[in-house]
């Protein structure tokens, strides 16, 4: 009952500031439309996106298209609040990752894990085994350098 009449004043709001001053220029007001629009989905559930839904029987993209517009329309709302709007008028189904998500949690342990992953790839590729201390012997046979000394003999 309470939702009920919230939304009830919320839209009898709506409705008085959208009444008031619009004086948004036309270019800018489609502009902020398509901006918002393309971060909003549609909640009639097909999950497309607001600009784009193509469901023939949906009545819910028509009323959500409508309200956009007459909120990008006024100046007294930007960006953030008109999405706020749009989500207090037809609930979080219209943001397409809601604020309450745990998608954001998700994401930042995908993103440390792939970061260490990575870390440790480039230190096993480009890991160098320590030289040893001791050069290794070198065992040279006596008859191959007397050979070899004959031979360098008679070229001289």
């Amino acid at each position: 009952m309470m939702r009920m009449l919230a939304i009830l004043l919320l839209m009898l709001a709506a409705q008085g500031i959208a009444a008031q001053a619009q004086d948004r220029s036309p270019v800018e007001a489609d502009r902020l439309y398509h901006e918002v629009g393309d971060q909003l989905f549609c909640i009639c559930g097909c999950r497309e996106n607001l600009l784009t839904c193509s469901h023939n029987t949906c009545s819910a993209k028509d009323e959500e298209r409508a309200y956009l517009r007459e909120l990008s329309q006024n100046s007294k709302f930007d960006a953030a609040a008109i999405k706020q709007g749009m989500a207090q008028r037809f609930g979080n189904e219209v943001l397409q990752v809601q604020q309450a998500s745990s998608l954001y949690p998700i994401l930042a342990f995908s993103g440390i894990v792939l970061v260490a992953a990575f870390a440790t790839g480039f230190w096993v590729i480009t890991r160098r085994e320590a030289p040893s201390e001791e050069p290794p012997e070198v065992t040279v046979d006596p008859e191959m350098e007397a050979r070899i000394a004959n031979e360098l003999k008679e070229l001289d």
